[in-house]
């Protein structure tokens, strides 16, 4: 497998860093956000369905629909999370995560990968991280709270 640097690829960081100040600018305003997600979750998300949404023009007809649908999905995850609804953070999960694999499986079929790919591949594992990592601290305060005999 060769890593290549795809030129028509470079507008996917300005689509990621503007996605993600959106993203960052909008969810401050939501109420029924935690503050972790405000801050780092939900513009992570914001900033890959950017570099998604950037991309469409310059991919072949296949991707242009996938990447499509996966900015579609990502909008309406973090419209759950601005309405308080719990389920939001299964999707900030399963979506990076499916986003990688497919990624992953396409390196692999045709055996090149790009920069630009990767770079936006390490920032889904960020928002991947950020998500969970609420639930795992709330994990933790259950587990060290004394309990009564």
């Amino acid at each position: 497998m060769t890593v290549q640097l795809v030129h028509p690829y470079l507008v996917a960081p300005v689509g990621l860093l503007v996605g993600g100040g959106v993203g960052f600018a909008v969810t401050r305003m939501a109420r029924r956000v935690e503050k972790w997600d405000a801050n780092l979750t939900l513009p992570l998300l914001t900033g890959v369905a950017g570099a998604h949404l950037v991309l469409i023009p310059v991919v072949e007809l296949e991707r242009q629909v996938m990447f499509g649908l996966y900015v579609l999905a990502v909008i309406a995850v973090v419209a759950l999370a601005m309405l308080g609804r719990r389920i939001w953070r299964l999707g900030a999960v399963l979506l990076p995560v499916g986003s990688i694999l497919g990624y992953a499986y396409f390196a692999v079929l045709v055996h090149q990968a790009d920069y630009v790919g990767l770079g936006v591949k390490l920032v889904e594992l960020a928002a991947v991280a950020a998500a969970v990592t609420p639930l795992l601290n709330r994990r933790r305060a259950r587990e060290a709270r004394p309990k009564l005999a």
